[in-house]
C-alpha cells in the first residue's frame, strides 16, 4: 500500500507543477521509486492514476475542514487553504489544471474535476445556513465566488494575504445577513 501512495504523491507533486500530459510514466515510477510494472499493478492506466489522485487531494482538503455546521466553518475554511497553499504550494488549482486538460477528452475525469466544486459550493452553502439559521442561497454563492478568488489572488499578493483578505469579506457579508 505505501508504493501505491508513493505513485499518487508522485504524480500529484508532478502533475501540480507541469500539467497531466507534460509528465512521462517513466518520470512517475522514478520520482516514485517504482517500476513500470509497479505503477500499473496500482493503476491500469494513466486516467486510473489520475482519477485516484483527484479522489485522494479531495479526500485531504475536506478532512482539513471543520464539519459545516461548525460556528467556525466559513473562517476556518480560510484558514485551511491558506495552510493548504503554505504546505503544497500556491500554483493554482490542480482540479482546474485536470478539467482544463481532460475536458475534451475525457468527459469522467473532467467531472470528477468539477466534483470538487461542486462539493466545495454545497460544503459553503451548508455553513452558511448553519451560520444564519437559514438558507441563503446568494450568500453562498458570493461566499463561494470569494473562496474561489482566493486562488488567483493569492498568486499576485500571496497566500496568506489573499487568504485574510477573503476571510475577511466573507465574514463581513455574513456578520451583515446575520442583521438583516
Amino acid at each position: 500500500m505505501k508504493k501505491k501512495l508513493d505513485i499518487i504523491n508522485a504524480a500529484e507533486r508532478l502533475f501540480y507543477l507541469n500539467g497531466f500530459h507534460a509528465i512521462s510514466t517513466d518520470r512517475i515510477c522514478s520520482e516514485a521509486n517504482v517500476s513500470t510494472r509497479t505503477l500499473y499493478r496500482y493503476f491500469p492506466s494513466r486516467e486510473a492514476l489520475t482519477a485516484a489522485l483527484l479522489e485522494a487531494r479531495q479526500d485531504r482538503f475536506f478532512a482539513a475542514l471543520q464539519s459545516p455546521d461548525h460556528p467556525q466553518a466559513v473562517s476556518h475554511m480560510f484558514d485551511a487553504m491558506a495552510d493548504w497553499m503554505q504546505q503544497y504550494g500556491n500554483n493554482g488549482c490542480l482540479f482546474l489544471k485536470a478539467w482544463g486538460e481532460y475536458a475534451g477528452e475525457d468527459a469522467a475525469l473532467a467531472e470528477q474535476a468539477l466534483a470538487y466544486r461542486h462539493k466545495m459550493r454545497n460544503y459553503i452553502a451548508r455553513a452558511i445556513q448553519q451560520a444564519l439559521g437559514k438558507q441563503h442561497v446568494a450568500l453562498a454563492d458570493a461566499v463561494w465566488l470569494l473562496f474561489e478568488g482566493v486562488l488567483t489572488s493569492a498568486l499576485i499578493i500571496g497566500a496568506a494575504q489573499a487568504c485574510e483578505a477573503g476571510k475577511n469579506a466573507a465574514l463581513q457579508l455574513i456578520a451583515f445577513n446575520e442583521q438583516t
